[in-house]
């Protein structure tokens, strides 16, 4: 399963949020600014506090649009970028300067999203808006130092100076940016790998699970698909639906440790057979819970808690209600669910109402009441999934 869209977009996601954040920080900065002028700390003309609060202004633009608004695309992203540029060139064409620094602010704050055409396209604007500047501060006589009270200084001791710099720091961020995208994208490659490694391990486990347990069939590929239509209703992401539907296929990997003459006894069990067969979830939570990867620590997870009830009458761990974990309980009404309609050598198969009937009364003590109403609700997919993996032989 390849996520690699969805890695990207958090990874953008968060690149915003930094943005917002660090435009906040800058506010502060500015209040603190203001703050020692008018404790006369050092002095600066009035025309400060106008510039400062429209500044101030535009800065929070990004919380506004990230946080509240919750409009993250390349349109928000370039005009961020473009309101940050405009204001770090106002401030320095009334502050000279004072903020020199401000003029690669932008620069800097477009490597947030390792994203070459961000810093190209700052760089672009930050040129002319930065030699603009420097003319309007020549207008405004605000720089009163020699060489640069005339036009030909500025031209020569400011403009000229500054773009070179610029470009400097543009081509140095250009190259961090480019070697940060090759490293997401090397992240991202490995990621992929890794879940396929993963599900390979899972898949090649099953089906050894489902050899021993011959009258199973098609199991434990009917639990991931029933676990993946109960988590997407209970409205988790893609990504953590796949994990979750795949480590499912895991649950019962413990009867691996179950001796063949309880798993296949065609009569019911002795007390100290199925307190022997109980222990499958525990081996099964002892042969996963070191190994490495996400989706087999849910399977962990998973393998040792699918038998406990939501009254806390389950197995042998206590658990009730909330204490066990979410996508055990998704797993323990598919689990159940396929063990009531498939026949088994102790039991003939019940009919899909009748297992129907029985889950839902079971809502609020064996199950959680929650999911056993989105079971009830999305009983059709059910029955479309028995369809689609029906046993064989």
């Amino acid at each position: 399963m390849n996520f690699t869209d969805r890695l990207i977009r958090d990874f953008e996601r968060d690149a915003d949020n930094r943005m917002a954040s660090i435009c906040r920080i800058m506010i502060l900065l500015m209040a603190v600014v203001m703050l020692l002028n008018l404790l006369n700390v050092f002095k600066i003309s009035n025309v400060l506090y106008p510039t400062i609060l429209f500044a101030i202004v535009i800065l929070f633009i990004p919380t506004i649009l990230y946080n509240f608004l919750h409009i993250r695309n390349k349109i928000a992203r370039y005009f961020v970028l473009t309101l940050v540029v405009l204001m770090s060139g106002l401030l320095y064409s009334i502050l000279s300067y004072h903020v020199i620094i401000m003029l690669v602010f932008p620069l800097v704050v477009a490597c947030l999203y390792c994203d070459r055409p961000s810093v190209l396209y700052t760089t672009i604007l930050s040129v002319p808006v930065m030699i603009v500047s420097h003319l309007i501060a020549f207008q405004l006589k605000i720089i009163p130092d020699e060489p640069l009270v005339t036009l030909r200084g500025v031209l020569l001791y400011g403009i000229v100076p500054r773009v070179i710099e610029m470009l400097a720091i543009s081509i140095i961020c250009l190259s961090v940016t480019g070697k940060l995208q090759r490293l997401i994208r090397a992240l991202v490659e490995k990621n992929k790998e890794l879940y396929e490694d993963q599900q390979t391990l899972v898949s090649s486990l099953a089906e050894l699970v489902e050899a021993q347990s011959r009258e199973t069939g098609q199991h434990v590929k009917r639990v991931a698909a029933y676990t993946e239509i109960l988590c997407r209703a209970k409205g988790m992401s893609d990504e953590e639906t796949w994990k979750v539907s795949v480590a499912s296929m895991m649950h019962d990997v413990g009867k691996i440790g179950v001796p063949q003459e309880i798993l296949h006894k065609p009569a019911r069990l002795t007390d100290e057979e199925f307190f022997e067969i109980k222990k499958h979830v525990d081996y099964g939570y002892k042969l996963l819970e070191n190994s490495p990867g996400e989706i087999m620590q849910i399977a962990a997870t998973i393998a040792q808690q699918h038998h406990e009830r939501f009254d806390g009458k389950g197995y042998q761990h206590n658990l009730k209600a909330e204490q066990i974990d979410l996508y055990a309980r998704c797993v323990a009404i598919a689990d159940v669910f396929d063990a009531l309609v498939s026949k088994r050598c102790y039991k003939s198969s019940w009919t899909p109402e009748q297992a129907r009937t029985e889950i839902v009364s079971q809502g609020g003590q064996q199950f959680d009441p929650e999911l056993t109403a989105l079971f009830d609700i999305h009983f059709d997919d059910f029955l479309a999934v028995m369809e689609r993996y029906p046993d064989v032989g």
